[in-house]
């Protein structure tokens, strides 16, 4: 059973350079199906237009990258003939939504195997990735997965509680599906893959697991930068920055990132705590 890994990006760096060491380590089949460029703000991505979302210049160069992602996959793809493969619209295009992403390695993939999104800025280790495989391979009524994570709003600041923003069981996070040729993305935010899909791992079964990821989603300028832009959370770049240079932790998000509305917590993570993931 092959796993087909896929990943939409733009401006990846630096965490888009994770995954192929991780990947190297697999003892099985695998292929990593990277789409890179602009998602115009259409479909699932629409309600960001109504919070003033909106594509500049600032974000893209041709419509590709302008962080050295683009050239980093180059090389990638070179490398890795016949592992990964490239993604991207001709002349400066833009995607279709980001349901025209992810719904465009599906073409490629002719046998049933399993069907893992990473996300650029999502870090699995190889010991997960092979666990997971392992618990598909001895369920094989098992249809998808959901998982937990460690949700990063700084370089060590960290989500501490659940069922609150980023840690929404009801749609987060969902990653893995058992994958039949045919099969297509019906949406993007959540993601769901139009198959019967009656029985996935709880989040409860893989973190018993120990499959629980790191997502690296606020952690560095770049990243909230874009997001000011991309989603229109106005001066998200300011509101991160004094979150950074707060000294007393827990606080509640919402002090901070005003479109947090919950009361989501958040606190420093400890050292101890990284250093045991090798982080």
């Amino acid at each position: 059973m092959e796993i087909h890994f896929f990943t939409i990006v733009l401006n990846g760096m630096p965490f888009i350079k994770h995954h192929i060491d991780i990947l190297k380590q697999l003892p099985f089949k695998w292929h990593w199906h990277v789409v890179e460029g602009v998602a115009e703000l259409k479909h699932d991505t629409g309600w960001s237009v109504g919070r003033g979302g909106r594509i500049t210049d600032e974000l893209h160069r041709n419509g590709l990258s302008n962080d050295g992602t683009t050239e980093y996959l180059n090389v990638l793809y070179e490398r890795f003939a016949g592992q990964v493969t490239l993604y991207r619209k001709d002349k400066g295009a833009f995607w279709d939504g980001k349901r025209e992403m992810v719904n465009e390695p599906l073409n490629n993939i002719t046998e049933p195997c399993l069907l893992w999104q990473v996300d650029a800025d999502e870090l699995w280790t190889a010991k997960q990735i092979e666990k997971m495989y392992e618990m598909f391979w001895v369920n094989p009524t098992k249809t998808s997965a959901w998982f937990w994570c460690r949700y990063y709003v700084g370089e060590n600041l960290v989500i501490t509680i659940r069922n609150c923003y980023a840690q929404n069981p009801q749609q987060e996070w969902h990653r893995v599906w058992r994958y039949e040729p045919g099969n297509r993305w019906t949406a993007h935010e959540p993601p769901m893959l139009c198959a019967n899909d009656d029985n996935p791992f709880t989040h409860d079964e893989t973190e018993r697991a120990g499959l629980v990821f790191q997502h690296y989603a606020y952690v560095t300028p770049a990243q909230v930068r874009f997001k000011e832009i991309y989603y229109g959370y106005a001066q998200a770049l300011n509101h991160w920055t004094r979150l950074q240079q707060n000294k007393t932790f827990p606080v509640k998000l919402r002090e901070y990132l005003p479109w947090v509305t919950d009361n989501t917590e958040v606190n420093v993570e400890p050292l101890t705590s990284r250093q045991e993931r090798g982080l």
